[in-house]
C-alpha cells in the first residue's frame, strides 16, 4: 500500500501537469491572498479578480490576508515566495506556480502585480475588455476554472503607453484593462520650470534675447520663448528645481523638458555661437545641440539625488532634427510628432524611417508622438496591419515609448484595441488579434461581416485616401477637420457598409452582443448621415441648364439637409450622453464639419435656370423655403427668391 507521503506528492506532480483548480462545478476551490503589504492596486485588482471570477464561474473566491492550511491559493502581490522578478519591467509581471497548490502574480510595482491579474483574468477566465461601457466586455460563462500550471513572464515592448482624448471613467477603465499605462512626461514645460511671475524678477538673464533686447515674458506670454540656455547659473537652477518637484513627488518616475511652445528661441551671441547656424529639416533655424547639450547637463545632475528617474522632451520645431555633436542622455527620450497612417505613402514611410534611424543613433531611448484621431473624422478611420507595421519598425530603432493624440471614436472598433495589444507585443498577429475580437464581439454568425466592414475602410484609408485630393504630404498631421476624403466615396459604400452592420445586428447571438452590434450600428449612422449629407448637397458637377436637373439639385440639398439634422442631433444631442459614442472634439469646434452650409452650396447653382422661370424651380424653392423650422437651406431659400423676385443677381 503505498503510503500517505507517496500519495501526496504523486498527487502534487499531477497537479502541476494538468493545471491548478480555482473553481469546479461553480463552486471556489480557492481563496486569494493579498498581504498586509500588498498596497492599493494590487488590493483593488484583487477584488476585480473577485467580481470578474464570479460573473464567468457563479464562485465568489474569498479574500485573506493570511495562508490557510488547505487548499489553493491565488497570491496577489507580494507572497512567501522569492520569484524572480530581476531585470523585469516595472509594468511587467510574473505568474507563477511555486508550488502543487499555489498561484503567485507579482509585478516589481503596483502596475506590474495590476498587470498581472489583467493577465490572469484574460488567460485563464477569458475575458475580453472590447470596448469600453457595460456592454463591452466580453465574459465567458463557465462552471470549472481549472489553471495550466505553466509559469508566465511578461513585460511591454513599449514601456510607457498613453492615448489622450479618452472621455470618463469607462473609457479610462478600459484603457487600463488593456494595459495602457503613460508614464513619461515630455509636453511643453519650460515655462513652469522657469515661471516667468518668480524668475523675471529674480533671474532676467534666464530670459531670451529677442532683436538685441531681453524679453521678460509675462504669465500672458507663457508660451512663445525659450529660455536663455547659456545664462550662467541656469543649469543648477533647473537641477534645484526638479529636485524639489521630485522630492515632494517621489512615485513620478519623470520630469518634461519639453520646450514651450512656437518658437521663441534666444539669439544672444553665447546661444548664436553654440548652434550650427543652419536650417533643421522644418526649415527652423537649429537649436537642437544647444538645447540637448543643457538638457543632458541638468539630467546628469538631477541623477546625482534621484538615479531613477526618465526625463522627455518633445523633438519639435528648432530642436526636431537629431543634434549633430552631442549625444542624447539615455535617460532623456525626444518624441518625435507625426501621423503616421501617412507613411503609408512610400516615399513618407522613407522619410520617416531615415529619420527615426538618425535620431536613434544619437538617443539611445526615443518617443514617439501619433496623432491616431477617430473623431473628429467621419469614417471608421483604421489601418490595423499599418500600425503594426510601424510599432515593428520602431522598436527596432530605439523607440520604446508611444503617445497619441486618439480622441476616440468607438465606431472604429478594434482600432485602440489592437493598438495597446501591439504596444505590449508588436510581434502579435494582426489577423489573429482582429478574428478574435469580432468573434468575440457579435458571435461567430455576424464575425465575417464585421470584419467585411472594417477592412473595406481599412482600404480606404490605407490604399484609396492617398491618391486623394484631401490626402497632403506636407504637415505632420492630415487635415482631420477637412472633410473633402468624402470626394472620394460613393453612397453605394455608404449603402454597403449599412447592409453589413445589419446583418451583423441580425445574426448576433446572446444579448451582449446584440448590445455591442447595436452600438457599432449607432455609431455608424453618425458616419452614414455625414456622407449622405455631403455627397447630396452637391450631387451634379455639370453646368444646371434644364428645369429638370434644377429641381434634382434642389431634391438633393433639402436631402442633404435632413442628414445634417440628423448627423446634428446625434453628434450634438444623444451621443453626448452616452460613456461609450460621446465625441471628445464637438463637430461645433470646425465650421466645415458643422455642415450648416453644405446644403446651401448646391442651392444656389439652380439661381441662373430659376431666373429663367423655368418650370417648376421657383416653386420647389418655395417649398423648401417654407420648411419647417429656421433652417440654413430655408433661409437660403427663402433669400434666393427674394432676390429673384426684386430682379438681383446674386
Amino acid at each position: 500500500m503505498l503510503s500517505r507521503i507517496l500519495i501526496v506528492a504523486l498527487v502534487a506532480m499531477v497537479s502541476m501537469a494538468w493545471g491548478v483548480d480555482v473553481v469546479r462545478d461553480g463552486k471556489p476551490t480557492a481563496v486569494i491572498c493579498v498581504g498586509a503589504d500588498a498596497g492599493g492596486q494590487a488590493r483593488a485588482a484583487a477584488e476585480l479578480c473577485v467580481a470578474y471570477v464570479q460573473e464567468s464561474t457563479g464562485a465568489t473566491l474569498p479574500i485573506v490576508s493570511a495562508v490557510p492550511d488547505e487548499g489553493t491559493v491565488l497570491f496577489i502581490g507580494p507572497n512567501p515566495f522569492e520569484l524572480d522578478l530581476t531585470g523585469l519591467d516595472d509594468d511587467g509581471y510574473v505568474i507563477a506556480f511555486p508550488d502543487a497548490r499555489s498561484i503567485a502574480i507579482q509585478g516589481p510595482t503596483g502596475w506590474g502585480t495590476e498587470f498581472g491579474v489583467y493577465e490572469f483574468l484574460e488567460r485563464y477566465v477569458g475575458i475580453r475588455w472590447l470596448m469600453p461601457g457595460k456592454d463591452g466586455t466580453d465574459v465567458p460563462v463557465q462552471e470549472d476554472l481549472l489553471v495550466p500550471a505553466e509559469s508566465v513572464r511578461s513585460e511591454p515592448a513599449f514601456f510607457s503607453r498613453l492615448f489622450s482624448g479618452l472621455q470618463g471613467a469607462a473609457q479610462t477603465d478600459w484603457a487600463r484593462r488593456n494595459r495602457m499605462h503613460g508614464r513619461i512626461s515630455f509636453h511643453h514645460n519650460l515655462l513652469h520650470l522657469f515661471p516667468p511671475e518668480t524668475y523675471t524678477k529674480t533671474h532676467p538673464e534666464f530670459f531670451p534675447v529677442h532683436d538685441r533686447e531681453r524679453f521678460l515674458p509675462t504669465t500672458n506670454s507663457a508660451h512663445h520663448w525659450q529660455p536663455c540656455f547659456t545664462a550662467p547659473g541656469i543649469v543648477e537652477a533647473a537641477i534645484e528645481n526638479i529636485n524639489a518637484y521630485f522630492d515632494a513627488n517621489p512615485d513620478t518616475p519623470s520630469y518634461s523638458l519639453g520646450t514651450n511652445d512656437s518658437s521663441g528661441y534666444c539669439t544672444c551671441e553665447n546661444c548664436l555661437a553654440r548652434i550650427s547656424g543652419g536650417k533643421n529639416f522644418l526649415m527652423r533655424t537649429d537649436y537642437s545641440d544647444l538645447y540637448y547639450d543643457w538638457a543632458n547637463q541638468v539630467i546628469e545632475g538631477v541623477l546625482q539625488k534621484h538615479p531613477d528617474k526618465w526625463f522627455g522632451c518633445l523633438a519639435y520645431s528648432e530642436v526636431a532634427a537629431p543634434p549633430g555633436k552631442v549625444k542624447v542622455h539615455p535617460r532623456l527620450i525626444p518624441y518625435l510628432t507625426y501621423d503616421r497612417m501617412k507613411w503609408k505613402n512610400a516615399g513618407l514611410r522613407e522619410t520617416g524611417e531615415a529619420l527615426t534611424a538618425d535620431w536613434h543613433a544619437k538617443s539611445p531611448v526615443l518617443g514617439w508622438y501619433d496623432y491616431i484621431y477617430g473623431t473628429p473624422y467621419c469614417l471608421p478611420r483604421v489601418w490595423f496591419h499599418h500600425m503594426a507595421e510601424y510599432y515593428r519598425f520602431g522598436h527596432a530603432n530605439g523607440v520604446r515609448a508611444l503617445y497619441a493624440e486618439a480622441y476616440p471614436n468607438w465606431g472604429e472598433g478594434p482600432k485602440l484595441y489592437v493598438s495597446l495589444k501591439l504596444q505590449w507585443d508588436p510581434s502579435l498577429d494582426v489577423d489573429a488579434l482582429l478574428q478574435e475580437w469580432y468573434v468575440r464581439c457579435v458571435g461567430k454568425e455576424a464575425a465575417p461581416h464585421l470584419a467585411a466592414y472594417y477592412a473595406h475602410w481599412e482600404d480606404f484609408w490605407t490604399h484609396r485616401v492617398l491618391d486623394s485630393a484631401w490626402f497632403t504630404e506636407g504637415g505632420q498631421y492630415l487635415n482631420f477637420y477637412d472633410p473633402a476624403y468624402l470626394n472620394d466615396v460613393g453612397l453605394d459604400e455608404i449603402r454597403k457598409s449599412r447592409s453589413l452592420l445589419d446583418r451583423v445586428l441580425v445574426k448576433a447571438d446572446t444579448e451582449k452582443q446584440k448590445a455591442r452590434a447595436t452600438l457599432l450600428l449607432r455609431a455608424f449612422e453618425y458616419y452614414e448621415s455625414t456622407a449622405y449629407a455631403y455627397k447630396l448637397a452637391n450631387p451634379m458637377n455639370e453646368a444646371i441648364e434644364t428645369p429638370e436637373q434644377a429641381i434634382a439639385v434642389l431634391d438633393s440639398a433639402r436631402d442633404s439637409a435632413v442628414h445634417i439634422a440628423k448627423r446634428k442631433r446625434l453628434a450634438l444631442v444623444e451621443f453626448p450622453n452616452d460613456p461609450v459614442l460621446r465625441h471628445p472634439i464637438p463637430i461645433t469646434n470646425s465650421a466645415r464639419l458643422q455642415a450648416d452650409t453644405w446644403a446651401g452650396g448646391g442651392l444656389w447653382r439652380v439661381y441662373d435656370v430659376a431666373a429663367a422661370n423655368a418650370p417648376g424651380v421657383r416653386e420647389r424653392l418655395g417649398e423648401i423655403a417654407s420648411g419647417e423650422g429656421p433652417t440654413m437651406l430655408a433661409a437660403q431659400a427663402r433669400l434666393m427668391l427674394t432676390l429673384l423676385d426684386g430682379g438681383m443677381k446674386p
